[in-house]
């Protein structure tokens, strides 16, 4: 029976994956013909065509790998002299079409943070425990308090403990909280522990739901989504400096996730399927070459200048990147395997 659950989680996982990648492609898609691009093909995945068939001399096809998917335009890679060809655009629905597909991504990540909120409320922080000796004993802190504040900043979700961490001076932490309806202000001063090598107040964070109206479900979900961008970059800034390549996923990794998640709640589902919109979308709009990001620094270029970088140059640019992420999918892919199978 569990083996058959984890099939089921697995595939219904893996489309999941595809409906987000494919998210991504509706975007340049949509955008390109709004902009009156010429598209060659739509694809839902990749790999060996099932099936395939033309409309309005579009090929639309759906492939066996369905991990993602691609939209082929007229004159993408190639100089043409038509006016419905890539090339021959302006630069600003050149840059229209290519930055759509991770804007594409933010607001189904957007709808999906509206529906979590509006259904399921968000987590708060709570004192779950305090220390006892600690320093926010003596300040009179108590277990149960719901923070409001800590470090000056306001606790509207749990994900803002990390960010109130960060803007610690590890000499006194200013946190107001709320108790019996009360609200309460301390200032708690920090303790060093020799044997941790840390500072601390003497605390465990524990965490309480707290439920939205629809009007605030909606207008929380631009902070919800603004916390979740912002710890993105974080986190990928890290990884340029080395930090948290050990919790570095790929796409096995996330399908694994997301089938534990299946086999969780439908909550829990929403939930990493707005951390994948938002990821997604960020990753391809960093700056690197076969990214959407690396494109539009081309597009960007050739506005500077005047004059575009040679289609040769930037093809080939775009091919090494491409087969630099190819390895290093096949790096994290493999990581994943191992951290899942030992």
């Amino acid at each position: 029976m569990d083996t058959v659950l984890n099939i089921l989680s697995f595939a219904v996982a893996l489309l999941f994956i595809g409906v987000i990648i494919m998210v991504h492609e509706l975007g340049h898609y949509s955008v390109g013909r709004a902009c009156r691009i010429k598209i060659v093909e739509f694809a839902v995945g990749f790999g060996p065509k099932i099936v395939q068939w033309v409309k309005n001399d579009i090929i639309y096809s759906i492939r066996w790998i369905l991990l993602g998917g691609f939209t082929k335009f007229y004159g993408e890679d190639e100089e043409l002299d038509d006016s419905l060809a890539f090339n021959r655009q302006s630069a600003g629905r050149r840059a229209l079409t290519i930055a759509a597909g991770p804007v594409f991504n933010i607001i189904f990540a957007f709808i999906l943070v509206v529906l979590v909120l509006g259904f399921f409320g968000d987590y708060v922080p709570t004192v779950g425990a305090v220390e006892p000796g600690s320093s926010a004993e003596a300040a009179g802190l108590q277990a149960g308090d719901v923070i409001l504040s800590m470090n000056k900043i306001d606790m509207d979700f749990y994900m803002e403990i990390d960010s109130a961490k960060r803007a610690s001076d590890n000499k006194v932490m200013p946190i107001t909280v709320l108790r019996d309806g009360q609200t309460l202000s301390f200032n708690v001063p920090y303790r060093y522990y020799e044997d941790e090598d840390a500072y601390r107040i003497g605390i465990a964070i524990g965490a309480q739901r707290r439920t939205f109206g629809v009007g605030e479900a909606l207008a929380m979900s631009f902070k919800w989504m603004y916390l979740l961008i912002r710890e993105t970059l974080v986190a990928l800034a890290g990884l340029f400096v080395g930090r948290g390549m050990e919790n570095v996923v790929g796409v096995v990794g996330m399908v694994q996730q997301l089938g534990v998640a299946i086999r969780s709640s439908f909550e829990t589902v929403l939930r990493f399927s707005v951390v994948i919109n938002a990821s997604l979308a960020i990753f391809n709009l960093l700056p690197l070459p076969a990214l959407d990001g690396g494109r539009l620094v081309f597009i960007a270029i050739e506005k500077l200048f005047k004059k575009p970088v040679p289609r040769n140059v930037e093809g080939l640019i775009h091919f090494v990147g491409f087969v630099l992420f190819i390895g290093l999918f096949i790096f994290i892919t493999y990581q994943d395997i191992v951290r899942i199978f030992g």
